[in-house]
């Protein structure tokens, strides 16, 4: 991925949400807050897209390609965000004031929440491509989120954070990854994770998991031959996974308590007429110290 070029896995998402939340089939499923935050997302960052997704005839296209490539994907991404949305809320309410999303892409999480709490301290760190769309389509909030645009390959979390003004170490803080460390090798997650709780004595983290399949290889199951090659055309290949059982003493080696774990599967609703691909999964922890 280019410093001068957003992430291609990042639009598609952002497309596939916009996507469902104008299908009959999945009426009320996408909240409307990130319905419309979204859309203001998709218009600044792809506005030819935005438009096509418009079109019905688009739409049938569109799925009958997530037919032929990876089944469900589309709604695991939908699930996923109201998952994450989910355990946001319950850190909130256990008292977090300061949330940090690293690889935020074209989510909306961090724009809603500035809406919904005016007192929250929102973070995002991502790099200067995405950045560059976030703050033409974020307007008037831009005030409410600190936006940094860095790679966090080439700079350590401790150092990114470290020199930004905003940060407040003393408040109880969130950390959110998701779609972020299946990029990373699992050194470079340990050393991540390792950061977090330095920076923060009070920290909970919410992330995504890639499961290790039966080739030995982290994917979704079943994976698709198309998209492990379009990710590896793209310089976006998954690194890391692990086995579910073994989530829970890969956190506890660097500090962190496993609090939840759910795939979309189980939040998925009756009226979905299809299933959501399998393979990744959500994860809620916090700092043992806490």
């Amino acid at each position: 991925m280019k410093a001068d070029q957003a992430s291609n896995t990042a639009l598609i998402v952002a497309a596939g949400v916009q996507m469902l939340a104008r299908d009959p089939d999945y009426l009320g499923l996408v909240p409307g807050t990130m319905t419309t935050h979204g859309q203001s997302l998709l218009r600044a960052s792809h506005p030819r897209l935005s438009r096509l997704i418009s079109h019905q005839w688009f739409r049938t296209l569109a799925y009958a390609a997530e037919q032929m490539t990876l089944p469900g994907i589309l709604l695991h991404y939908v699930l996923r965000k109201i998952v994450i949305r989910d355990y946001v809320e319950q850190a909130i309410a256990a008292g977090t004031r300061q949330i940090i999303v690293t690889g935020a892409g074209y989510d909306s999480l961090c724009m809603e929440l500035a809406t919904a709490y005016p007192d929250l301290n929102l973070i995002e760190i991502d790099h200067p491509a995405t950045q560059a769309v976030k703050r033409a389509a974020t307007g008037s909030q831009e005030n409410r989120i600190h936006y940094i645009a860095t790679e966090l390959g080439k700079q350590s979390l401790i150092e990114v954070l470290g020199n930004c003004p905003h940060f407040d170490a003393h408040l109880k803080t969130l950390f959110i990854a998701e779609g972020l460390l299946m990029y990373l090798a699992t050194s470079d997650i340990a050393r991540l994770l390792q950061q977090m709780r330095m920076l923060a004595t009070e920290s909970s983290l919410i992330f995504t998991w890639m499961e290790i399949q039966a080739n030995g290889k982290p994917n979704f199951r079943p994976a698709s031959k198309i998209i492990d090659f379009f990710l590896k055309k793209k310089n976006e290949p998954f690194l890391s996974g692990m086995a579910q059982k073994q989530v829970s003493n890969f956190l506890q080696q660097h500090g962190y308590h496993l609090q939840d774990l759910k795939e979309s599967a189980d939040v998925a609703t009756q009226g979905c007429k299809i299933k959501p691909v399998a393979g990744e999964y959500i994860c809620f922890a916090k700092n043992q110290h806490v």
